[in-house]
């Protein structure tokens, strides 16, 4: 969902002389893996190997506008971004190349560095259609596209609206096993389905359902920002407690494939809704072993020792 009323991202794309790719995105890279899916998002339009495509972002000197990394936007919106100029480059090389081939525009297919004639079988480089038009031609391959996200509805007078022009499904399934007499809970199992739209990068997937799983248990069971008098108390991971390799528990992952009519190739941001139903479904797993309403995170042994030798509701 976005959050300002206009969600925009831009991309610069240019190609060498030798055939290597340039993306430069608005979007920035933190970790979620942005650098490797509009690459790979690159690499399906023009058919060029990942190992010569580079993705410069975060500068923001020479960047593009971007709204920014929030909201699981960066596959969806920057993507789209870069699909567009994408597209509005292969604009400029496939005239020249169905030129160099004889055929139409239509007839061309880009795959593995070549540009190919699909009805005579006949295929170029694609870095001498590039270096014709650079020496040949008034004409530059570096292109610059924005997409902009379709306008929403805000909520109105009666809180009805539409702020997002794609949204994401998740549900969790946790097993969990507490012990009664140190008030400690261990995660075994977590099964977790999600609608993703279409699955661009398997592994970066994965990497990012599992990401969202261990930081939601994170704000079950352990992450508490304690504050007194204004100060925070807990400023260190000592004292503020995140989990470890050692807590992170078998995660079975099951996506749910649909087609996002507004997505590149379908494909939805998956980013936070892995996070979301973890610390819900964590807690109703407590509760269901020990027979006491969690209403309130972090789960802590203390908490849970207390309410459960008193056996109120109340952590």
């Amino acid at each position: 969902a976005k959050i300002y009323r206009s969600d925009g991202c831009g991309t610069t794309v240019k190609f060498d002389s030798y055939g290597y790719l340039t993306i430069i995105t608005g979007s920035s890279e933190i970790g979620q893996g942005s650098e490797t899916i509009l690459a790979m998002i690159a690499a399906e339009e023009t058919g060029v190997d990942l190992d010569k495509i580079r993705v410069i972002n975060s500068d923001t000197d020479i960047k593009p506008w971007d709204v920014g990394v929030h909201a699981s936007r960066t596959s969806f919106v920057a993507g789209n971004s870069v699909l567009g100029a994408i597209r509005k480059l292969k604009e400029k090389i496939s005239p020249k190349a169905a030129a160099l081939l004889k055929t139409n525009i239509e007839d061309l297919e880009y795959d593995s560095g070549f540009i190919k004639s699909l009805k005579k079988g006949d295929s170029i480089r694609l870095d001498k259609v590039i270096r014709e038009i650079h020496f040949r031609e008034p004409s530059d391959l570096c292109v610059e596209s924005y997409y902009y996200e379709p306008g929403s509805a805000f909520q109105d007078k009666d809180y009805k609206g539409n702020v997002s022009s794609s949204y994401a499904f998740a549900a969790q399934a946790v097993e969990v096993e507490v012990d009664t007499y140190t008030g400690k809970v261990k995660v075994l199992d977590v099964h977790v389905s999600q609608d993703v739209g279409k699955v661009l990068n398997p592994l970066g997937l994965a990497g990012q359902i599992e990401g969202g799983v261990v930081m939601g248990m994170g704000y079950a069971l352990t992450e508490e920002l304690i504050m007194e008098k204004g100060f925070m108390i807990n400023p260190s991971f000592h004292d503020y407690k995140l989990p470890t390799a050692c807590d992170i528990p078998e995660i079975h992952f099951y996506p749910v494939e649909t087609i996002d009519e507004e997505g590149p190739y379908g494909a939805k941001g998956v980013g936070e809704a892995p996070l979301i139903p973890t610390a819900a479904a964590i807690a109703n797993a407590v509760s269901n072993a020990i027979g006491i309403n969690i209403d309130r995170l972090p789960i802590t042994a203390e908490k849970i020792l207390k309410s459960y030798k008193t056996k109120t509701d109340e952590l």
